[in-house]
C-alpha cells in the first residue's frame, strides 16, 4: 500500500498540471501556476526515485535474496523467492515508467525547449538509472519505444537488454556534456542530492558508466578485458572520489517524511520483521568485522540484549524484539538514504584492473582493493580497522584475491541493489539458499525455487495489457519466470 510521503505535494501538483488547461491571463495567479516546469519537475523526480526506486521495492527484495536481510514471518514472501506477477508491478508500472522515467522524459523536452542543459543532463541521468534498475531486475523492456502514449503507442515494443545497455551510454554521455554547457537556468536548491553543483552530477553519470559496463563484463559476445577497459577510462575521466559526493537524500524525523528503511521496518508502516539475516550477522561476526556495529543494532530488549542475533526468513521462535535491527545508521528516521556507496568506485576500479591484467593480482588491483575498504570503514567513520586489513590483505592466488574483492563489495553495499547485479554475473559470494532455520526449529515453508532467483518476473499490468511484447522466453508462471537469466547474467 503507497504511503504519503515528503513529496506527496510535489507529486500531486505535477499530475494536476498535467490535466489543467490554459485560460485568459487576466485569470492567472501566481501562485497556482497552469504549465509545469522543469523546476516543478525536478525535485518531484528525485523525492519519488529515491523513496520508491532507489530505496524501495527493488533493494528491499533483492537484499532479501542477497542475504544481508530476512523476513521473520511465515511465507509464502519474497524472503522464500515468492515473487509474482502482482508484487512486481509497482515498480515497473507506477514507481518507473509512470512517475520517475516519463516525468524524466518531459523535463527533458521542457530542458530542450527552455535550453536548460543542467536540467536536461540530470533528466538523463536518472533516466538511466532508473532503466539500469528495470533492465537489471527484469531483463528486456520498452525504452525506445516507451513514454509515446500521447503518440498514441499504447504497447510499446521491448528493446533488447543488450541494445538498453548502448542507449544508456549514449545518454550518460549526452548528459556528460550537457553538464558542460553553459547558460539556463541552475536548480539549485530544488536540487535535493546536489544542489545544482554540475560536477558532481558529472561525475555521477561517469560512475554509472563505469558500473554498467563492468556489469557486462562476462555477457554474451563480450570481452572481459574490454568491458574493464571501458568501466577504468570512465573512472579515470573523473567518478565519484569520496565519501562526501555520494549521492544522498535527506529525511526528516517528521511525520510521512521519514528515512524509507525507517518507515519499512522499524516504525511499523509495513512491517518490523525485516531484519539482518542470521547468516549476514555471523558471516561478520566470524571475521570480526568492526562494520557490523553500524550497519546492525544490537538487540535492545529480552533475552539477547546486547548481542547481534540475525532472523530467517520464516516466523521467529520469540518475540522480535529479541532480535537485531537494521543499524540506525541506514535505518533511522532522519538518516539519509545512500543512493550509491562510493566504495564502489574503488572495488569496480579493483575488479576492472583485476580483469585487465588477465585475472591477476597487480599493484594496482591491490590499491584499488585496499582503498575500497578504506572508503567503507571511513564511511562509517571507522577508524581502528588495521587488524582487520591485515587478515584481510589481498591473496596473489587469483581465485582467492577475485572472490575477496567481490565479497568486500558485497560487505560495503549492504542494502545496495548492486549487491543482487554482481552476486548474478560472479556468484560471489556463494550464498546458501533462504531455508536457515533457528536453533531448535523446524523450516516451515521452503524456498519456492532452488535457486536465489534470477530475474523479478513481467508484472501483471504487462501480462493483461501489452503480453505480445514480452519476451516469449519468460514464462508467465513466477516460479518458472525468476529462473530464466537475464541477458548479462552468463553464470550457471
Amino acid at each position: 500500500m503507497k504511503r504519503v510521503h515528503v513529496y506527496i505535494v510535489l507529486i500531486s501538483v505535477i499530475f494536476l498540471l498535467g490535466s489543467c488547461k490554459k485560460y485568459l491571463d487576466i485569470n492567472y495567479d501566481p501562485n497556482e501556476p497552469t504549465s509545469v516546469t522543469e523546476k516543478l519537475l525536478l525535485p518531484a523526480i528525485e523525492s519519488h526515485f529515491a523513496y520508491e526506486v532507489a530505496g524501495g521495492f527493488a533493494v528491499r527484495t533483492s537484499s532479501l535474496w542477497t542475504k544481508h536481510l530476512a523476513y521473520a514471518v511465515a511465507g509464502p514472501h519474497e524472503g522464500n523467492y515468492s515473487l509474482n506477477a502482482n508484487d512486481a508491478n509497482n515498480l515497473w508500472r507506477f514507481s518507473s515508467y509512470t512517475t520517475v522515467m516519463q516525468s524524466c522524459n518531459q523535463m527533458i523536452a521542457l530542458a530542450d525547449e527552455n535550453q536548460n542543459p543542467a536540467y536536461r543532463a540530470i533528466g538523463k541521468i536518472i533516466l538511466v538509472w532508473n532503466m539500469s534498475i528495470i533492465t537489471d531486475a527484469y531483463g528486456d523492456a520498452p525504452f525506445s519505444d516507451a513514454f509515446k502514449g500521447s503518440e498514441g503507442v499504447v504497447k510499446p515494443v521491448y528493446d533488447s537488454q543488450k541494445d538498453i545497455y548502448i542507449r544508456m551510454q549514449t545518454l550518460l554521455d549526452e548528459a556528460i556534456t550537457d553538464t558542460d554547457v553553459s547558460g539556463g537556468e541552475n536548480p539549485r536548491s530544488v536540487d535535493f542530492i546536489y544542489g545544482g553543483v554540475m560536477e558532481n552530477w558529472k561525475r555521477l553519470a561517469r560512475t554509472l558508466k563505469a558500473r554498467l559496463y563492468l556489469r557486462l563484463s562476462s555477457a554474451p559476445g563480450n570481452s572481459a578485458v574490454t568491458q574493464a577497459n571501458l568501466a577504468l577510462q570512465a573512472l579515470d575521466a573523473g567518478a565519484i572520489n569520496s565519501n562526501s559526493l555520494m549521492p544522498i537524500f535527506e529525511y526528516l524525523d517528521q511525520p510521512n517524511a521519514e528515512n524509507p528503511w525507517y518507515q519499512y521496518t522499524i516504525d511499523g508502516k509495513w512491517s518490523t520483521a525485516i531484519r539482518p539475516s542470521i547468516y549476514y550477522i555471523n558471516f561478520l561476526e566470524s571475521t570480526d568485522d568492526p562494520r557490523l556495529s553500524v550497519q546492525v543494532d544490537s538487540v535492545a530488549l529480552g533475552v539477547n540484549r546486547g548481542k547481534y542475533v540475525g532472523v530467517t526468513n520464516d516466523a521467529a521462535p520469540t518475540a522480535l524484539t529479541n532480535y537485531s535491527s537494521i543499524g540506525s545508521f541506514y535505518s533511522a528516521a532522519d538518516a539519509p538514504l545512500y543512493m550509491l556507496i562510493y566504495a564502489e568506485v574503488a572495488f569496480i576500479r579493483a575488479e576492472a584492473e583485476f580483469l585487465k591484467a588477465g585475472r591477476s593480482v597487480n599493484a594496482n588491483v591491490i590499491a584499488a582493493y585496499n582503498a575500497g575498504i578504506a572508503a567503507s570503514m571511513e564511511m562509517y567513520e571507522i577508524t581502528s580497522y588495521d587488524d582487520y586489513t591485515v587478515e584481510n590483505v589481498l591473496s596473489t592466488n587469483p581465485t582467492v584475491a577475485y572472490e575477496q574483492i567481490l565479497t568486500q563489495k558485497y560487505i560495503a553495499n549492504y542494502l545496495q541493489f548492486e549487491s543482487y547485479n554482481d552476486y548474478r554475473r560472479t556468484n560471489i559470494p556463494n550464498l546458501p539458499l533462504n531455508n536457515e532455520v533457528y536453533p531448535g526449529e523446524t523450516l516451515d515453508i521452503a524456498p519456492r525455487v532452488n535457486m536465489v532467483p534470477k530475474r523479478f518476473p513481467y508484472p501483471s499490468s504487462e501480462r493483461s495489457y501489452n503480453p505480445e511484447n514480452i519476451p516469449s522466453n519468460v514464462p508467465a508462471g513466477f516460479i518458472e519466470a525468476v529462473q530464466v537469466p537475464v541477458w548479462w547474467d552468463s553464470q550457471p
